[in-house]
């Protein structure tokens, strides 16, 4: 079913639309024992690939996005199984951009990987030999740009911690040793150096501290060092883009659940310091995002000594300013417009708990408003990837149990 909204005309619909709701001040999520993950990626794996990929464009550049710029469509694939969205379950996962290839995302974690190479507008099934299950996500799906694309996903509590794809999800091997804590959790939110495609930061489920990889996910260590703020859990870690490779290695932004403080490390985990402006921030049950543009950051969450809201850096995350009050889950963006929805690990959520409440903002930021989506985009996102055609960017949204959802920036 296809749901679309345009500049607050209804258009192409099935069933009826309306306006987002009004966006509450700050209660935290809380509850539920399976969680998912945010996303935010700027970027773009051409194996396992899906159905309806548009033709490729002249001297090998990418082929124009297809869609109608300014529309909240939903894109969820007609083959996936509708339990996945319905009865108080998660939806399809998280979503996540090939860095490589801009055409080419892929979402999963709940016993599926799917691939779309159209921007996210089609989506198929990777008939992955094993299958990795299902279990309880952040980013528990990771893309590498190699070729062809290198894929992660999390597996249980166990010896063995990921399943790793070197050829873009058809064939997955069981890897990922622990050797300081074998038992530990699953792995929660796996993201991948930028400049290193073996090199890995994580959080684990319900669990306190950062691990990290260097040799592929393989295996992991522990890297929550002096200055660590412990009484979180599933945190959720970033590479922050410092312009040099060798700083960008050591630079990570880490932001937990049910406790402590959004933290910062530039020594790859030896000491850690928190940001200032942004002291006691966590993300809500089973979401976070960190929105990096140039040498500007952005986030989002709730119950820091300054309150919910979403905060802006200058500085690569040094320093923070409030520019609005409200609870949040993930911001995403582009060097026009940024956006920003609430939601948490909730399968049966939707308006009647507040909705997605989204907000947009031009940049740099300043002045946030309310956003309007259509009724059926009833509760916000476990993470959103971002993409550009060369034109537009282009935003996917796995909202939960309310389905994948796309919208290109007119």
């Amino acid at each position: 079913m296809k749901h679309a909204f345009v500049l607050g005309v209804c258009v192409a619909l099935t069933v009826a639309c309306g306006s987002g709701s009004t966006p509450q001040p700050g209660m935290g999520g809380a509850g539920n024992n399976t969680a998912g993950g945010a996303g935010n990626g700027e970027s773009g794996a051409s194996t396992g690939g899906a159905a309806g990929a548009p033709t490729a464009g002249a001297a090998g550049a990418p082929p124009p996005a297809q869609g109608t710029p300014g529309v909240w469509e939903e894109v969820t694939s007609p083959e996936m199984d509708p339990k996945l969205f319905t009865g108080g379950n998660f939806g399809i996962g998280n979503v996540v951009t090939d860095p490589a290839r801009p055409t080419d995302l892929y979402v999963g974690g709940y016993g599926s990987l799917w691939k779309s190479t159209d921007y996210g507008l089609k989506w198929s099934k990777v008939d992955s030999n094993p299958a990795p299950p299902s279990l309880a996500l952040g980013h528990v799906v990771a893309v590498a740009g190699t070729t062809p694309a290198t894929v992660w996903m999390a597996s249980f509590s166990g010896a063995e911690h990921v399943y790793k794809s070197t050829d873009g999800g058809l064939t997955f091997k069981l890897t990922g040793t622990i050797a300081e804590a074998p038992g530990a959790a699953s792995l929660y939110s796996i993201v991948v150096d930028p400049n290193d495609s073996t090199h890995l930061i994580t959080g684990l489920h319900e669990e306190d501290k950062v691990l990290e990889s260097t040799d592929g996910g393989e295996s992991w260590k522990f890297v929550s060092g002096n200055g660590w703020v412990s009484g979180g859990k599933s945190w959720f870690p970033f590479f922050i883009d410092t312009g040099d490779a060798a700083k960008t290695r050591l630079t990570w932004f880490a932001i937990a659940q049910d406790g402590a403080s959004a933290s910062m490390t530039s020594d790859g985990g030896k000491t850690w310091v928190k940001p200032k402006g942004i002291e006691g921030l966590t993300h809500p049950h089973g979401v976070a995002g960190l929105l990096q543009l140039g040498k500007t950051l952005f986030v989002t969450g709730i119950s820091g000594t300054a309150g919910d809201g979403i905060f802006r850096s200058t500085d690569l995350g040094a320093n923070w300013s409030k520019l609005t009050d409200g609870r949040g889950a993930v911001v995403w963006g582009s060097d026009k417009v940024l956006y920003e929805m609430w939601g948490w690990a909730c399968g049966g959520c939707g308006l009647k708990d507040g909705g997605p409440e989204y907000r947009t903002a031009p940049q740099p930021g300043d002045t946030w408003a309310k956003g309007t989506v259509p009724d059926a985009l009833d509760w916000g996102p476990n993470s959103v990837a971002t993409t550009s055609d060369g034109t537009h960017k282009i935003y996917v949204g796995s909202m939960w149990a309310t389905g994948l959802w796309r919208y290109v920036e007119p």
